[in-house]
């Protein structure tokens, strides 16, 4: 009889354990169930984040080149040491020669799985040095007070574009440019060392392209090498494409050996030399002038060495 009690008593004791145990378990299962739901809403999270526009688009490696140049202007971090030592960024140099190898689309670094890049992209390049000074400071000198008309909007972009169609039709080196610049800007100290610092001559209208009249601006620079010119329509409006007027050197270009060369001739706002000797040149308009209107040129004329005849 006492046996039986006992049996009954441990049968008791394994029924509430087994309904501890059971308790538990579910318990268990539910807190299972709770973190796979958890880690599959994390995953899809996960999932969404990096198949978004933005997170797919900074993987390309044209977009990670443009944040690898910017990065690479980072200053340095110091390690917090007892005596602090800074190791200066170094600035790379970048020359002329770096614009050769420029191609579209723009050619892109090697990045592995990880996004760590073996070789660097042309935008690399480009993007680490807009973080120079004087790339910044140009840029930001070309931001004026106030936004300009539509009507300055569209000169300012057919100064550039025309600025860049006649830069690529010529084959100048960096000193005679350097010499153009120069003049443009400084002038010459020494009259008698530079023939060319004399007065040119404008011929007369070309008739029958509405042409009123072409001369130099009055108080501006006016040497075989810099002018600046107006040119007045008449009652018409002055075609595009058409010969204008002739303007003759005040002497003739010659190199060194002293034989006549012909110049290089580069015009602002569409001007260009439709024809060119050593001795003048004649101008044509890449864009028409109005009936009644005006407008005003610069012509920059360039041989070779300003201190000698060319």
């Amino acid at each position: 009889m006492e046996n039986s009690k006992t049996n009954a008593a441990l049968l008791g004791m394994l029924t509430a354990a087994v309904a501890s145990w059971d308790s538990y378990d579910k318990d268990t299962q539910r807190r299972l169930r709770n973190l796979r739901d958890d880690t599959a809403d994390a995953l899809d999270q996960i999932r969404d984040y990096t198949s978004r526009g933005e997170q797919v688009r900074l993987r390309l490696p044209a977009v990670m080149d443009v944040l690898l140049g910017i990065a690479l202007a980072n200053p340095t971090q110091t390690t917090p040491e007892i005596l602090p030592s800074a190791i200066k960024l170094t600035r790379p140099v970048i020359d002329e020669g770096s614009a050769s190898d420029l191609s579209w689309p723009p050619k892109t670094g090697s990045y592995d799985g990880k996004g760590r890049v073996s070789e660097l992209g042309e935008l690399t390049r480009t993007f680490l040095a807009s973080t120079f000074q004087e790339v910044r400071a140009f840029v930001e000198g070309l931001a004026q007070e106030k936004a300009p008309t539509q009507t300055g909007l569209l000169q300012i972009n057919r100064a550039s574009k025309q600025l860049v169609s006649v830069l690529s039709t010529l084959n100048l080196t960096s000193a005679q440019y350097s010499s153009i610049w120069t003049q443009l800007f400084h002038g010459s100290s020494n009259p008698s060392s530079d023939p060319h610092l004399g007065n040119p001559t404008i011929g007369a209208i070309i008739p029958g392209n509405n042409v009123q009249s072409v001369a130099f601006l009055v108080g501006s620079v006016k040497t075989d090498r810099a002018m600046r010119i107006r040119v007045f329509a008449g009652a018409g409006q002055i075609p595009a494409q058409t010969d204008l007027v002739t303007i003759s050197f005040a002497s003739e270009w010659k190199d060194g050996s002293n034989s006549p060369i012909v110049p290089a001739i580069v015009g602002s706002q569409g001007l260009y030399a439709s024809a060119s000797t050593s001795q003048s040149f004649t101008i044509q308009l890449s864009n028409q002038i109005l009936a009644g209107n005006s407008q005003d040129f610069s012509i920059i004329v360039s041989g070779g060495n300003q201190n000698g005849n060319n």
